[in-house]
């Protein structure tokens, strides 16, 4: 039996598991915050959106604000055009930066995708140093 004893990254699992993997997450659609920090930076107020988009749009740029609705591509088109942002600039990117189990448990995050890399190739060592001497396999993941 070839399992590999995890204590998570958060303290709040500790688990055996076959293996471990980085996992793809879902990317987050929600932009209220990043938008409100843009919005901060190039001082442009609510009302300027609302004046932008029109009256109509008035209850979704609030709702999208406040990361209650998940804002549609032409909408998100539209504000990048207006506060003059490249068109991927609300686009979450960094959908690989999460370790999982072969079982498919997330037991670490990192910033980016390739901060998760870096930790993982770093496991992937000392778990193959560990095998090879046939030593129990303990995993305890860095929190950056």
């Amino acid at each position: 039996m070839n399992n590999i004893l995890i204590f998570s990254q958060s303290g709040n699992e500790t688990m055996f598991a076959k293996g471990l993997c980085i996992g793809k997450r879902q990317p987050n659609l929600l932009i209220g915050e990043k938008l409100k920090e843009v919005m901060e930076e190039q001082n442009v107020s609510t009302d300027t959106l609302i004046t932008h988009f029109g009256n109509n749009y008035k209850d979704t740029i609030k709702r999208v604000l406040n990361d209650e609705e998940i804002p549609k591509p032409k909408f998100v088109e539209k504000l990048t055009n207006l506060l003059n942002l490249s068109s991927d600039y609300f686009a979450d990117k960094e959908l690989e930066n999460v370790l999982i189990t072969t079982e498919g448990i997330v037991v670490a995050k990192y910033e980016t995708n390739d901060r998760a890399l870096e930790v993982k190739k770093e496991l992937d060592k000392e778990i193959e140093e560990k095998y090879i001497k046939g030593l129990p396999i303990v995993i305890k993941f860095p929190t950056e």
